[in-house]
């Protein structure tokens, strides 16, 4: 299975020109459930899909206790979950506190197996639904022979 993308025209709100520029971004495919997600680890496991649920939720409340904790958790062949934040920056050192946390966040940051399996998959280019505004004339290029009549 490849990673299906496509080409957009967009303009960035950083770009003080609002000059529209093209960029590749990726088709979100469907989310998989939880549900389906147990049934295909029941099946390649042979475990039945109630000890997977139940050992899936195990793994989740234990993730949670541990990352309240503030705890890296490292889930082997897959990667660890840090927790983080982003804070306001001060120049008065005293206030620099709990006080200037703004967001707190959760990084993933994947082991080294899913990043090489990452770095090897195929990419689909998806031309249906992605820009086209070098519309070549069916006749090859300015040769005449397509739709518009020769400016001469």
């Amino acid at each position: 299975m490849a990673l299906k993308f496509r080409r957009v025209k967009k303009s960035f709100g950083f770009d003080k020109s609002k000059t529209e520029k093209y960029l590749v971004v990726p088709e979100r495919a469907t989310p998989v459930g939880f549900g389906y997600l147990c049934e295909e680890i029941a099946m390649v496991s042979g475990v039945n899909k109630g000890m997977v649920r139940a050992t899936l939720y195990g793994l989740v409340s234990s993730m949670k206790t541990f990352i309240q904790q503030g705890h890296t958790v490292q889930v082997e062949g897959f990667g660890s979950f840090i927790p983080s934040f982003n804070a306001k920056s001060s120049l008065v050192e005293s206030e620099a506190n709990a006080d200037s946390i703004r967001k707190m966040k959760l990084r993933f940051v994947p082991c080294a197996e899913l990043r090489e399996m990452m770095e090897r998959m195929r990419m689909d280019f998806n031309d249906k639904d992605s820009t086209n505004d070098t519309k070549v004339p069916s006749g090859g290029g300015s040769e005449g022979g397509g739709d518009r009549p020769e400016i001469e």
